[in-house]
């Protein structure tokens, strides 16, 4: 089988041949947003990311019939290449999921360090999904009280929309849809945005989900933002409104995109019809992060144990460095993101039995994985 890869994941190639090994496929690597229809032609399998747009022209003659995106995103796809049944596709949705959450506590810490938040605020999530449900198992575990929305599940303890409008702190984690009875383009417009005094959203999701033109007339929105209209090519205007810019990595930690990557060529392998193969991640110790002392003292004095997350996503410094630039690096930016971990790999055995209120809190974190 002969699989064109995205040569972005050139530096994990090691861990790529352990899955799809030369005996059994000949890989080939291209730019991401500059794949040819040559390229392609001998191709009997792609893996890419979401910078690669794919639809059934650009495949008309080629041999392709497996596509893995390490990417949790669709639209970058076709609806109709990942309708037909010419093609079998695959999307590594939940991979970097903790990623994500990691990303969002890292705000709501900086929030908290800053005084813009606290621990008895609430905060509102709108798509229960892979991350959703992540992320609010992980603010119960930091006794911090959260609502969650989702239209397409069935679940008595969600609620409506109205009702994560009143939070104090909005996160979107949702698929970009611009059909079907709840499109998500927009959801966050002139209709509602109006009414969100003093509120902090953060958008991790998608560009088009908030209204970005409707959102630069408002000054008592408080809004972070990963996710961009046009990427590459950030509104300027936007990028500085925000509080705190990031080059859509909040899913590129280390933990994440190997997460991704393992997804998506372990369903090329299977589409081989090969055996399956399995990987566990080594956890880091928590005090290679934040002492113990820092910990417990930003616990006692904060209700949160600031520099848990930060520490090891220095989320600020990334926003200053992005805007300096006028979001002109933004390539660049994603490409060189530093090799962070996520905190659900945290090892925190060194910490336990040396102060009770630290170890009732670990008790709750260590439930999060399981």
């Amino acid at each position: 089988m002969r699989v064109l890869i995205d040569n972005e994941f050139f530096k994990y190639s090691n861990l790529i041949e352990g899955i799809l090994p030369k005996k059994s496929f000949q890989k080939f690597f291209f730019v991401g947003s500059e794949i040819t229809k040559s390229e392609i032609k001998s191709a009997d399998a792609i893996l890419c990311r979401s910078v690669t747009k794919l639809n059934q022209e650009l495949l008309k003659d080629s041999r392709i019939s497996v596509i893995a995106s390490a990417t949790s995103g669709r639209d970058h796809i076709s609806d109709d290449l990942i309708n037909s049944k010419n093609y079998q596709t695959f999307f590594s949705s939940g991979a970097n999921a903790w990623s994500v959450v990691h990303y969002v506590m890292a705000v709501i810490e900086t929030l908290i360090a800053e005084e813009l938040f606290s621990t008895q605020k609430s905060v509102g999530i709108i798509g229960y999904g892979n991350i959703g449900k992540r992320l609010g198992k992980t603010l119960s575990a930091f006794n911090i009280s959260w609502h969650a929305n989702d239209p397409f599940l069935e679940d008595k303890n969600l609620v409506d929309l109205e009702t994560i409008f009143n939070c104090d702190l909005i996160t979107i984690h949702t698929p970009f849809t611009s059909e079907g009875e709840h499109p998500t383009y927009q959801l966050i417009n002139k209709n509602n945005i109006q009414s969100f005094t003093n509120k902090i959203i953060i958008n991790t999701s998608r560009g088009g989900i908030v209204d970005e033109k409707t959102l630069l007339q408002s000054e008592s929105i408080l809004y972070i933002s990963d996710v961009w209209e046009n990427e590459p090519k950030v509104n300027q205007l936007v990028l500085k409104h925000a509080y705190i810019s990031t080059p859509h990595i909040a899913g590129h930690s280390l933990d994440g995109k190997k997460s991704s990557l393992i997804e998506a060529c372990k369903f090329i392998r299977t589409a081989k019809l090969l055996d399956k193969i399995e990987h566990s991640y080594a956890a880091i110790e928590a005090s290679k992060i934040i002492t113990f002392d820092t910990f417990l003292n930003n616990l006692h004095a904060y209700d949160f144990p600031l520099g848990m997350f930060t520490s090891e996503f220095p989320i600020n410094e990334i926003s200053n460095e992005f805007k300096q630039a006028c979001g002109k690096n933004f390539l660049s930016l994603r490409s060189s993101h530093p090799q962070r971990r996520d905190f659900i790999n945290f090892n925190f055995n060194d910490f336990l039995n040396r102060d009770e209120n630290v170890d009732k809190f670990l008790s709750n974190l260590t439930r999060l994985s399981g």
